[in-house]
């Protein structure tokens, strides 16, 4: 075992590259991003195998961790992996280089007391490979399956039809584009009808003039919703690494009217191996009834069919979130369980008490100017 330099060390990204459970957010630009934000550094476990090669990694970041409990929120000091990150983990090719990883981090969580490991991973049993990880029951993320690309079926140009048809039957050759069953498909349909009769027009974001502007309307929605924001440098920094490599995607939805143009709305993709990440969004509240993120998200699965990918990831959603699972749902979704490991295990919270200082928190939070909750954000994300 030991610690490498991702930026450095090429195998860091050729095991990622090949390994068929990777994600966009164990890609070293991505962890290059998360540094930037707060000037942190990524502690890169490797597990090498005697011929050099990499046989299982684990990137970590240290967390601060708030001095209050907030819900289901860890707050003490950690290793995580990682942070104001949805999913990532280890990553192996073997059980034992798993293990290796794995128990590796414990020791180094062990040799400061106070200091415990998170683990955010799509992965179940990882308590089984090693029994001291305590499992939490997390949230859901709803994954749509993307028809395969094969010449000459007539998918591509379904695509490119606003009208979405019901299934045609067991025919193998039409890999057409659907969202579930006819009823979702209508209130898809009807959705994305009704925001190209309001005027709304969706492009991709050219230069860094069009991601400040997105950011602000970023803002604007955090605000809404009462989450802290991230910082604008971890954008630019994403910007400026994954986007020349095709590993983001900000598309943004214009309202085209009489006189002015103005952008409603925007979305950003992260995107890596076989799986599209619905990772951010920003709109002003007041132009939801546009359904710019309906016309977004169609193009976004579009584009994501055309390039390959398999899989689109609309991300998690709380289980308090009912209108967001539905939102989410509509489009024909798959419900996948998202884990947390934790060593030693959390200690139980007043989970009653939290829940109201929670709530009473984002009441508040939705009447803060915008720079106030950018530099409150800004803040909060450093002990998270």
């Amino acid at each position: 075992m030991q610690e490498i330099d991702f930026r450095a060390d090429p195998r860091w990204n050729q095991f990622v590259s090949s390994h068929p459970d990777a994600l966009i957010y164990h890609h070293a630009n991505y962890l290059s991003a998360l540094e930037s934000e707060y000037g942190q550094k990524c502690r890169a476990l490797a597990c090498e195998h005697r011929n050099g090669r990499l046989h299982a990694i684990l990137p970590l970041f240290y967390v601060k961790g708030l001095p209050i409990k907030l819900g289901r929120s860890a707050t003490r000091n950690r290793l995580s992996s990682l942070p104001r990150t949805p999913v990532a983990g280890p990553l192996a090719i073997d059980e034992a280089g798993m293990k290796a990883v794995l128990q590796h981090a414990i020791e180094l969580v062990r040799e400061e007391p106070g200091l415990q490991l998170e683990i955010k991973t799509r992965q179940a049993g990882l308590s089984d490979i090693v029994p001291e990880l305590r499992s939490v029951a997390w949230n859901s993320t709803y994954i749509q399956e993307l028809p395969a690309r094969v010449e000459g079926s007539p998918w591509e140009e379904f695509c490119e039809d606003l009208r979405l048809p019901r299934e045609c039957g067991p025919c193998q050759e039409c890999r057409r584009l659907r969202f579930g069953n006819a009823r979702k498909q209508h209130r898809v349909s009807w959705a994305v009808n009704k925001a190209l009769r309001l005027g709304l027009e969706v492009r991709e974001a050219q230069d860094e003039t069009d991601l400040a502007a997105w950011y602000r309307l970023y803002l604007d929605s955090m605000r809404y919703h009462s989450f802290p924001p991230r910082p604008y440098r971890f954008f630019a920094a994403l910007w400026s690494t994954l986007r020349p490599l095709g590993q983001m995607k900000l598309l943004l939805a214009e309202s085209n009217g009489t006189s002015t143009r103005r952008m409603v709305a925007g979305s950003v993709v992260l995107r890596f191996g076989e799986t599209v990440f619905y990772a951010f969004t920003g709109c002003a509240h007041k132009d939801f009834s546009l359904h710019p993120h309906d016309i977004l998200q169609l193009e976004l699965i579009r584009d994501s069919c055309r390039s390959g990918f398999r899989w689109y990831d609309f991300g998690e959603v709380s289980e308090r979130d009912a209108g967001l699972a539905q939102f989410k749902g509509k489009w024909g979704t798959e419900a996948r369980r998202l884990y947390r490991y934790y060593y030693p295990a959390p200690e139980p919270g007043h989970e009653k008490r939290a829940s109201l200082l929670v709530s009473c928190m984002r009441r508040a939070w939705r009447l803060l100017p915008l720079r106030l909750s950018e530099t409150l954000g800004e803040r909060i994300h450093r002990y998270t």
